[in-house]
């Protein structure tokens, strides 16, 4: 199932973000978007493997992300990372080029979409 959805969401994706044919830069607007979701399109992103806890796996926290001005696919990845930790105790830990570990902290203080923004 899960190979299905990647598709779905690689278009959500593209039309979240807006791209210019000569600017690599995107601006991103994710409103209280569920962490798989999140997750799945940081899988696209970054193209690591991510290797998750089963605790994440039956996360329902959402996710609100937003930016003013374009952003770099470096600089929506290294978002991405921050929002998962701030705001639902996401931890991903790069175990090498090709894989991240993703891991929930239940002792990180969270904070809500909307509060930190």
């Amino acid at each position: 199932m899960r190979r299905i959805l990647l598709p779905l969401f690689t278009t959500l994706l593209l039309s979240l973000c807006a791209v210019s044919a000569n600017e690599p830069k995107r601006t991103v607007s994710f409103i209280n978007t569920p962490a798989q979701k999140i997750l799945m399109i940081y899988h696209q992103l970054s193209g690591l493997e991510l290797v998750e806890s089963s605790d994440v796996k039956k996360l329902s926290a959402v996710i609100t992300i937003r930016t003013a001005q374009a952003v770099s696919k470096g600089e929506m990845i290294k978002l991405i990372e921050n929002a998962l930790l701030m705001q639902a105790g996401v931890v991903i830990t790069h175990l090498d080029e090709k894989r991240a570990s993703v891991t929930y902290n239940d002792a990180l203080p969270i904070i809500p979409p909307g509060d930190g923004e």
